[in-house]
């Protein structure tokens, strides 16, 4: 009921919430300052670290922070207001149990994406010291802040430190012990919700990497569909044997066509049947060339601004080569530019199709500019 709740309101509130609480938190740290209150002081800026900590991670590194884990964060400052002389240190424990989420879903992506047996242990460790070795760099900033100031120190102080780094670590130790539950037995947690909504808004982060023959070979034996499609070859018309542009742009439009719809996997070197064709009926002098001609045909027609949603390699197979491209779903519409016009695709089933006009109007409004 209460998750039900947050994720109603949160698109609806969180954008002038947000703007009112960083004002009252900038005007709460100057007054703090004025006053000398450094523990208030302190306590506001951890505030304001976490209402701006979704727009650095979305600028700086393109991970999206669900709306529901923001509005989340600024309902707990509203109610932080109210909670009187236990206010800084219910403020740390959540700030401790917000680090360890982050250092939880920095070890989650990476063991995503790599071969790498799951560690439930190591990945809830990991979280813990991850959220304690920040807290120590901030309880060090405190420290240099003061001195800078010429604060005068008292025995007291040692008591604070060491007050704040339990709390933060007891934060932690919550957020890494949800996140151990999470993955070992799948239990309904606080966590669950937020993770379902995170991998939702970041899918390319849980891209699994395939790059063994094994696993190619297990992949198209599983044939064409909404995500898979193959092709024979980059740019020669196995009919004719003669360079063709249409087979380049058929292949560019699949590339465009996944990256507007859900993402896909494109292998080239596989004809419609499944059978490894290989690369070499491309005719390039090396696998350097082939990989050169292939980028700078992205660059042309898709835009070298959009290589950070694709992913592609050549794997052997025996005595053959197949490319592997893995387009990750765009966060902004991506067009195809074809001698001086601009043509937008997208995946229909397993096919990739072209629309525009008022279907393209309409579907760019529900596909990228829907919240969550």
């Amino acid at each position: 009921m209460f998750l039900d709740l947050i994720k109603d309101s949160s698109a609806k509130i969180k954008d002038p919430l947000s703007i009112a609480i960083k004002i009252i938190l900038i005007f709460a740290i100057i007054n703090s300052y004025y006053y000398q209150t450094w523990h208030v002081l302190f306590v506001n800026i951890l505030l304001l670290f976490l209402v701006f900590l979704p727009y650095f991670m979305q600028k700086n590194y393109k991970i999206y922070i669900p709306g529901e884990f923001e509005f989340t964060i600024l309902l707990f400052i509203i109610i932080s207001f109210f909670l009187g002389n236990i206010r800084g240190l219910i403020i740390q424990i959540f700030l401790g149990a917000t680090l360890g989420f982050i250092g939880f879903m920095i070890m989650f992506i990476l063991y995503s994406n790599n071969k790498i047996k799951t560690n439930h242990s190591l990945i809830a460790i990991f979280a813990f010291c991850f959220s304690v070795s920040l807290g120590v760099i901030l309880e060090l900033a405190k420290y240099f802040t003061k001195l800078f100031l010429s604060y005068t120190f008292y025995a007291s102080n040692y008591i604070f430190t060491m007050q704040s780094l339990f709390l933060i670590s007891l934060g932690a130790l919550f957020s890494s012990t949800m996140g151990y539950i999470y993955l070992k037995t799948n239990k309904k947690t606080p966590l669950n919700f937020f993770m379902k909504r995170f991998v939702k808004r970041n899918p390319n982060l849980f891209i699994q990497q395939i790059d063994s023959p094994e696993e190619i070979l297990e992949l198209i034996k599983e044939g064409e569909k909404r995500n898979l499609e193959f092709k024979s070859t980059l740019r020669i018309n196995l009919h004719t044997k003669e360079i063709d542009k249409k087979i380049e742009l058929s292949v560019l439009k699949t590339i465009a066509g996944f990256l507007n719809s859900k993402g896909g996997t494109l292998l080239v070197g596989i004809n419609d049947e499944g059978k490894i064709i290989g690369i070499e009926k491309d005719n390039f002098a090396n696998k350097d060339r082939f990989n050169l001609h292939f980028t700078n045909l992205v660059k042309q027609y898709i835009g070298k601004k959009h290589f950070s949603f694709l992913n592609f390699e050549l794997v052997q197979i025996e005595d053959k080569h197949v490319l592997k491209v893995d387009c990750f779903k765009s966060n902004k519409p991506i067009f195809l530019r074809i001698e001086g016009r601009e043509e937008f695709y997208i995946r229909a089933g397993s096919e990739t199709i072209q629309i525009s006009g008022s279907e393209l109007v309409e579907y760019i409004g529900e596909r990228f500019r829907r919240k969550g």
